[in-house]
């Protein structure tokens, strides 16, 4: 915990990911610029495959899976290296200005170009856990491929290492949108022809990301009730433990989160002002331990299952509750705006609704973690053949 005084200011990581030709690089630009406006000192990390390629190491010329295996462990080895060596520089060397480093891809893009098992077997070997690696960074936009939805500006030609074709290109956005699902900030350009319009749209989920005021999603929530579970696409499961803190300030909400996957455990702590974007920051097991004695009187911890997907080009999490609410489901959604697609708008129809509450108080998180609210479920005498159970397996 920390106050204004602070002397180092962070160095934040964001990603910016997608499929060959989803306009990463075209992007940087404008990004910088803008970024800048906001006092941010920008640091542009290129894309460690393309460094990769560029120096002679070709995936073109690799016939063997092993190579290519090899080749992709390599990339991760430089990665992880290079974000390292430039997160430990930029704090050194500018320790009290605001910094952002832009980074054309991260580690779990690899997990695209293997199986799930070489990818573990690789984790396994070098002792490194997936949702630490996921995690490390503050935020992940995927920029999707121009073969998805705007395939007539699809070229090779402004990237010699790109070989690629659209059906290609196409196929290996979608794996790397998987690749990243439980990132708890994974945000999602589609493809357009007004490419400007993706740009403008790329920063204003970073500016989300950040804490940038800068309008951008509409947030939809909805009470569930009832889940095909087994009709649900590609997805991951975090465990979600919150505890609310006491606070001086009125208009404040602090509050602890531990997020867990496979036995690896990430905590943070947030502050959440009435007047001012929230902020959010990674903590130590121990500094959430002592921080945990200080629980705000009246509340309880909350726990819930997050369950994260893909539907139709969107990214939704839908949140299982635990405890006391045992049986409440929530599902989360975030668009942008401007997009125009009725279709992607639907829900999936894997989940029967009950109503959208958006921001309504009695399904917040913080009336959720109180003693005295009363069990909240979106169903409480429905069964179908499965017990009080809203979670159903067919």
């Amino acid at each position: 915990m920390h106050g204004d005084s602070r002397l180092i200011e962070p160095a934040h990581m964001v990603v910016l990911t997608g499929g060959p030709c989803s306009g990463k690089t075209s992007s940087m630009a404008y990004l910088t610029e803008r970024l800048s406006d906001y006092g941010y000192m920008v640091f542009n990390i290129p894309e460690t495959a393309t460094m990769i390629t560029n120096s002679g190491i070709d995936r073109r010329k690799m016939d063997r899976p092993k190579q290519v295996l090899l080749y992709e462990e390599a990339i991760l080895d430089l990665q992880l290296a290079c974000e390292e060596m430039y997160l430990r520089a930029v704090t050194q060397i500018f320790p009290g200005r605001k910094k952002i480093l832009l980074l054309d891809r991260g580690v779990m893009d690899i997990k695209a170009f293997m199986s799930p098992e070489e990818f573990s077997k690789i984790l396994r070997r070098k002792g490194l856990k997936e949702m630490t690696l996921r995690d490390r960074y503050l935020g992940v936009v995927h920029l999707v491929t121009a073969a998805d939805g705007a395939r007539e500006h699809y070229t090779r030609a402004n990237n010699g290492a790109r070989i690629e074709s659209p059906d290609e290109a196409a196929r290996i956005d979608a794996q790397i949108r998987e690749s990243w699902l439980g990132h708890p900030r994974f945000k999602i350009v589609d493809s357009r022809d007004d490419f400007q319009q993706k740009v403008r749209q790329t920063f204003s989920a970073i500016a989300q990301i950040i804490g940038i005021p800068e309008p951008m999603e509409t947030r939809e929530r909805y009470l569930v009730e009832r889940v095909l579970s087994s009709a649900l696409p590609a997805h991951q499961v975090m465990e979600i433990e919150q505890v609310y803190l006491r606070s001086k300030n009125p208009d404040e909400v602090i509050r602890i989160k531990k997020r867990s996957q496979d036995c690896s455990f990430l905590y943070f702590l947030s502050r959440i002002r009435k007047s001012a974007p929230g902020e959010e920051e990674l903590i130590t097991e121990q500094q959430y331990v002592n921080l945990i004695k200080q629980v705000k009187p009246g509340t309880e911890p909350l726990t819930k299952e997050r369950i994260c997907f893909l539907w139709n080009g969107q990214h939704l999490e839908l949140d299982r509750y635990k405890g006391r609410h045992e049986g409440l489901l929530l599902l989360n959604v975030e668009r942008f705006r401007s997009r125009g697609d009725k279709h992607a708008r639907e829900l999936p129809p894997f989940i029967i609704v009950k109503q959208r509450i958006d921001d309504s108080p009695r399904y917040s998180d913080h009336s959720l973690s109180s003693k005295t609210r009363k069990k909240v479920v979106a169903s409480s005498s429905r069964s179908d053949g499965e017990g009080s159970s809203n979670f159903h397996n067919g």
